[in-house]
């Protein structure tokens, strides 16, 4: 589903690692829960979907249109030199998550551990954990 998308993006921006790119989504926060017999419902922030590029000089922050086929609408840059504190957080079931602390802020996203119909979320995933996502500090 989104191979398209990651080959659009390797030739776009010339990337050399096609196995240094993942899937994510910034943390939502929830905004309320409605329990029901047998049901609860909840709502969360707007949900928006990340290409994720990691390399020696940083992190590439791709946003993906979901009303336009997943087309790439742009391109973040966060360099290590400016990243004060990566951390990589296993989650339990369906997610991980990686914190950046900056200057100026924070950055919380989380990446799914498989994506459907996408082989290639999981593989990349086990290659960058190998690699430390090319965090040198």
């Amino acid at each position: 589903m989104l191979e398209e998308q990651v080959q659009e993006l390797i030739k776009e921006y010339n990337l050399k690692d096609k196995r240094a790119i993942t899937f994510g989504h910034p943390k939502m926060k929830l905004k309320w829960i409605l329990p029901l017999p047998g049901i609860t419902i909840s709502s969360f922030d707007s949900f928006q979907p990340f290409l994720i590029y990691f390399d020696k000089e940083g992190i590439s922050f791709f946003p993906l249109n979901i009303n336009d086929k997943y087309n790439i609408v742009g391109r973040s840059f966060a360099s290590w030199k400016n990243i004060e504190k990566f951390i990589f957080k296993k989650g339990l079931l369906m997610e991980d998550e990686i914190q950046l602390e900056l200057n100026d802020g924070k950055i919380l996203m989380k990446i799914p551990k498989v994506k459907a119909m996408n082989e290639w979320v999981k593989e990349n995933n086990l290659y960058l954990k190998e690699n430390n996502y090319f965090y040198n500090k």
